[in-house]
């Protein structure tokens, strides 16, 4: 689950929320015309993603878009004054299977996730970021215990999928799995990556050993 109160709040009451404090709103938005169009495409496809129908593909673009061109302003909003978001790309969420966010930060028993794994799982993670100079992302899954780690998988692109299938290697309390981002360009933010998430798991040996 997620530590941001936003996670909790529906499509509504945040359009509502921007509308009503347009003045706070606006240098990050500009138009507020425009916005209100990009959030109502937003909010027509709230109903049946929350009924689990599947959107057809141009839906799927159109939602894309819509959100892309949100997100793309609130970084460049942030990207105005000379600090990080200016420079480095960054993960707006890691959302695995079960519908459990990524920590920011390493700490195996805050990040932990309630649901225990077996050998053999598949557990995908949807991965989420944002480059202020639109440049391509790629995404890494690695899995470790203790200070063993192991690549598992490598994505490209806005949104990314990465897949885990858990191994015998993986059996063991508090195996943990962290998500890094890059952007293509070189001079990452810490040496070799951007921005991280981190999340924890059980993983049970199997019924026979």
């Amino acid at each position: 689950m997620s530590d941001d109160l936003l996670a909790y709040t529906e499509l509504y009451s945040l359009s509502q929320l921007i509308e009503k404090n347009w003045d706070i709103f606006k240098p990050a938005f500009g138009d507020l015309a425009r916005t209100k169009v990009f959030l109502g495409i937003l909010a027509d496809f709230r109903n049946p993603v929350a009924h689990s129908r599947e959107l057809l593909p141009f839906e799927r673009e159109l939602l894309s878009g819509a959100s892309g061109q949100l997100r793309n302003q609130v970084s460049l909003f942030l990207s105005r004054d000379d600090g990080p978001h200016r420079y480095y790309s960054s993960i707006e969420s890691v959302t695995d299977s079960f519908g459990h966010s990524a920590g920011d930060f390493y700490d195996a028993d805050m990040h932990v996730r309630p649901t225990r794994l077996n050998v053999g799982d598949r557990i995908a993670f949807q991965c989420v970021g944002i480059d202020p100079r639109g440049r391509e992302l790629t995404w890494r899954l690695e899995v470790g215990t203790s200070i063993d780690k192991t690549e598992i998988a490598t994505a490209t692109g806005v949104p990314a999928e990465l897949v885990w299938e858990v191994g015998v290697t993986h059996v063991g309390e508090k195996c943990w799995v962290r998500i890094s981002v890059e952007h293509h360009g070189g001079f990452q933010r810490w040496g070799s990556y951007d921005d991280e998430r981190i999340c924890t798991y059980h993983v049970n040996p199997p019924l026979d050993s």
